[in-house]
């Protein structure tokens, strides 16, 4: 494997997503990829996504190819971004800044939880021209106005408002995995960390993830 690029390692979305679960202990392989209830819906999302078809357009002459969009007045250079997954860094030791500078990198939104488990203060310097910011709205509206002004002040510039949660979900393979809200650790999930050594050992030199 040596020498090889990662589009060369992981051909497919589905490799990619085959090693992160070989890496990451299963509560947290869980967090990351359970859906609510019957999770229903994930594969409804996959099925609408598989019927959408494009139409090559041939013998036009030669047509200059370009992947860019444009969306609420401003340029991309790719038509996706990166969604709001909360609590990033317990999936990875500073997700949330290596996802911003990628995203900036790649000219696309980065958009920040509101459940970050980092500050968009830490996210400053990385999330470039196109830093998003998703809210839960909290019912106190000094603590609305703090949060939306620190994000602004942080260069988070797009506003992504959640309004279909009004009560926690219901992740029932999350549940089996062994993780409480709020987190514990347990003997049960200390033995899936001990499985998992580059996951335990990052965590470890960067500190236990809290929610920002």
């Amino acid at each position: 494997m040596a020498g090889m690029d990662s589009a060369s390692r992981y051909p497919a979305l589905a490799d990619l997503r085959a090693r992160a679960r070989a890496r990451l202990p299963r509560f947290v392989w869980e967090f990351l990829d359970s859906g609510t209830g019957a999770e229903a819906t994930g594969p409804r999302n996959r099925a609408a996504l598989d019927r959408v078809r494009l139409m090559p357009a041939i013998l036009q002459g030669e047509v200059p190819a370009t992947t860019g969009v444009r969306f609420l007045g401003a340029a991309f250079d790719l038509p996706v971004g990166i969604a709001p997954v909360g609590m990033s860094g317990l999936i990875w030791p500073d997700a949330e800044v290596t996802l911003a500078r990628a995203a900036a990198e790649a000219g696309i939104p980065y958009c920040l939880s509101t459940v970050a488990s980092r500050t968009p203060e830490d996210l400053h310097d990385a999330v470039g021209a196109h830093g998003w910011f998703q809210l839960y709205p909290p019912r106190d509206p000094d603590i609305r106005a703090d949060m939306l002004a620190r994000a602004r002040a942080s260069g988070f510039g797009t506003l992504v408002l959640t309004v279909d949660v009004p009560v926690a979900s219901r992740r029932e393979r999350l549940v089996r995995s062994g993780l409480t809200q709020p987190p514990r650790l347990t003997p049960r999930l200390l033995a899936q960390v001990a499985l998992r050594p580059a996951w335990a050992w990052g965590m470890a030199c960067r500190g236990c993830p809290g929610c920002a």
